[in-house]
């Protein structure tokens, strides 16, 4: 075999060419001793009842197939610059998130700046011309990128962006999928909670941080709730989201019981409003 196949779909379809041609070479075996067996019974054909040789074509193109193995190298050879060049696209939108997380506004800025200028290029030089190339890893770091600024736009303005205000502001000259903005804000709720922890050392001047931080969750996981199909690969991130919102409202639980002069523990039931 002389295509890389790597990992992919045209991997697994390989393997079931080659359990098909295991099983042609059986049968081409079995065939032939057939033959063996009649011909040894039967007398020798004279030469003019012999069959003149078969006159068909060859039943694969090796020269087309010589064709797309060059084409599939060439494309192989673009796969391996667009995973290259995302890693700097997912590497600048952590360094704005470590940024924002110690208010470090400029430097934030500078990197989800340069995730734009990096993805417009991928975009440009690869993407574009290539749907396949556009999904995968690219896409992946453009959620991260996505991420960055919903993170921004939480910590600067209080606010959680929609797909709309998020292309917009992200100087990106392609439009996002609405799966990157959603893995996103999906991944954005674990930063937001990191965010109410950290808020919470604050005691009580920092409740309404983390009462803004539940509603962000909040809003997030009653919007993908709602939604009648969610893609595998956002689903998995269904359940740390639940577990964020709900370590949020322990926190502010606690932190009421605390400012009582109670002690709350993991266990305890929230207060019940109709006690009397």
């Amino acid at each position: 075999m002389q295509f890389n196949f790597r990992n992919s779909a045209l991997r697994q379809r390989f393997d079931g060419v080659k359990y098909a041609v295991k099983k042609l070479e059986s049968l081409e075996y079995e065939i032939n001793l057939a033959r063996q067996r009649a011909l040894a019974d039967e007398r020798q054909l004279p030469e003019d009842q012999l069959e003149a040789p078969s006159g068909d074509a060859p039943s694969l193109d090796v020269a087309a197939m010589a064709v797309r193995k060059l084409d599939y190298d060439a494309f192989d050879e673009r796969r391996e610059q667009v995973m290259k060049q995302s890693r700097d696209v997912v590497k600048a939108a952590k360094n704005a998130i470590y940024a924002l997380q110690r208010d470090d506004w400029k430097r934030a800025d500078s990197q989800i700046q340069l995730c734009a200028d990096k993805a417009n290029e991928i975009y440009a030089d690869f993407a574009s011309t290539s749907p396949t190339l556009r999904l995968g890893f690219f896409s992946g770091a453009l959620e991260e990128m996505a991420e960055a600024l919903a993170y921004r736009a939480f910590r600067r303005d209080k606010k959680l962006l929609s797909a709309t205000e998020m292309q917009a502001i992200s100087s990106l000259k392609f439009d996002l999928l609405l799966a990157e903005y959603l893995g996103g804000v999906m991944d954005l709720t674990g930063e937001v909670g990191r965010f109410a922890i950290r808020s919470a050392s604050q005691g009580r001047s920092g409740k309404e941080a983390i009462k803004s931080c539940l509603a962000c969750v909040e809003v997030v996981y009653d919007g993908v709730s709602i939604l009648p199909h969610v893609p595998s690969s956002l689903s998995k991130k269904i359940g740390p989201l639940k577990s964020t919102m709900s370590k949020i409202e322990q926190v502010l639980y606690e932190l009421a019981l605390l400012s009582g002069g109670l002690k709350a523990s993991w266990d305890d039931p929230p207060p019940d409003s109709n006690a009397e």
